[in-house]
């Protein structure tokens, strides 16, 4: 099963590793999951971080090094899809763009612009119930 993750679930699992972002994160990288995320979210990662975090880039670097080995990264399409403007904010469209045309079974955020939008396929989930699976 494809779970495609969002920014948000990185970065709460890097700020907070004994917490249930870090504890979903752990999840979809065991069977029967397949971890994805996009080029995107991995640029996104390291803007916010260096932006607000920069005490913890190289934190944040050691996470990539090692998840990315384990990790499907995919390539976030160019070209806008309909399904996309269902998603309020446009920034985190993208995203979304690459879980359609990659067909992921789940997408994993803590979003509310994700999880509020009437998107169902891919089923975006939140980290409790995706920890509830």
């Amino acid at each position: 099963m494809k779970v495609m993750i969002d920014t948000n679930i990185f970065i709460s699992a890097v700020l907070f590793p004994n917490g249930r972002a870090s504890d979903a994160l752990k999840k979809a990288f065991m069977p029967p999951f397949r971890p994805m995320t996009c080029e995107y979210v991995i640029d996104e990662l390291r803007r916010k971080f260096h932006e607000k975090f920069p005490e913890k880039m190289e934190s944040l670097e050691s996470f990539l090094s090692s998840s990315c080995s384990v990790m499907q990264i995919v390539e976030t399409p160019s070209n806008m899809m309909e399904k996309e403007k269902l998603v309020r904010d446009e920034k985190d469209r993208p995203i979304l763009r690459a879980a359609l045309s990659s067909r992921v079974d789940l997408f994993l955020t803590g979003d509310k612009d994700f999880l509020e939008s009437e998107v169902n396929d891919p089923r975006i989930i939140s980290v409790t119930e995706f920890l509830s699976l």
